[in-house]
């Protein structure tokens, strides 16, 4: 398969994922009775039913009996639930599409790296003859550097991918990309759900330029959120095929499918 090929592949694979993820958000949505913008009362009645479902499995008539207080504690537990359970959801997406932004780049310049590998070129970092001696043939030389370079490609947050991107290969996210002051928001967004609960912290107030007095503010995100998300990843990925086919005189995307 040509060089064109596979990272056509690579970005085909990654965008009807994000697709994917983002119709599976939608569709949980629905399940749980939400219409992806607000909730009635019909929709709450269901919910509260698939929950009483997962409160009360089948039970062996050994098992005492739910008296009236356990079954208000329920009710008033499912009653809780409805915007706990959106909330969850959307989060979820929004991990989940960053997920796949960062596989993307991992398989896709790990596909160039093979390619090119004198794109892996550097003076600062060595291998000494007992090291090189491991190896078998210059392919397996290769394979082991290019995991090296992928390897700490994956420790990097996105303002140093677009630095990375800049210095390798005369990329520039930050003034060419439309959208890369969104993803980048996205980005932030995504690593303070994961490490701080949702809840501004000290380096998304750097990295978003913002004031003292929001720190530990509760940020969520609801479904024109994610669907915006998901088109700056995708449009991120386009982006990043179409400037390197560009820089290597690669055949387009459309040509290579």
């Amino acid at each position: 398969m040509s060089i064109e090929s596979k990272l056509a592949s690579i970005n085909v694979y990654y965008s009807t994922h994000l697709t994917f993820i983002l119709e599976t958000v939608i569709s949980t949505m629905l399940f749980w009775g939400y219409n992806t913008t607000s909730m009635g009362d019909g929709s709450i009645k269901a919910i509260k039913d698939r929950y009483r479902t997962s409160f009360f499995p089948s039970q062996e008539s050994k098992q005492e009996p739910l008296t009236t207080n356990k079954l208000e504690k329920i009710d008033f537990q499912i009653n809780q639930k409805p915007e706990t359970i959106k909330d969850h959801i959307l989060k979820m997406g929004l991990i989940y599409l960053f997920s796949l932004f960062e596989a993307f780049n991992k398989d896709f310049f790990q596909t160039l790296f093979k390619f090119k590998p004198e794109l892996m070129k550097t003076k600062d970092k060595h291998l000494n003859y007992e090291a090189l001696l491991n190896f078998s043939d210059i392919d397996e030389l290769y394979e082991c550097i290019v995991q090296e370079e992928i390897n700490s490609l994956g420790y990097l947050d996105i303002d140093q991918i677009a630095d990375t991107l800049m210095d390798k290969f005369k990329i520039n996210l930050k003034e060419d990309f439309e959208y890369w002051k969104p993803l980048r928001e996205n980005y932030y967004r995504r690593n303070i759900i994961v490490h701080n609960d949702g809840k501004i912290s000290e380096i998304y107030l750097k990295k978003m330029s913002l004031g003292k007095g929001q720190l530990n503010e509760e940020l969520n995100c609801d479904i024109d959120y994610l669907w915006k998300c998901h088109d700056d990843i995708k449009s991120y990925m386009d982006f990043i095929d179409d400037s390197i086919r560009k820089k290597f005189n690669l055949k387009s995307l459309i040509e290579s499918l």
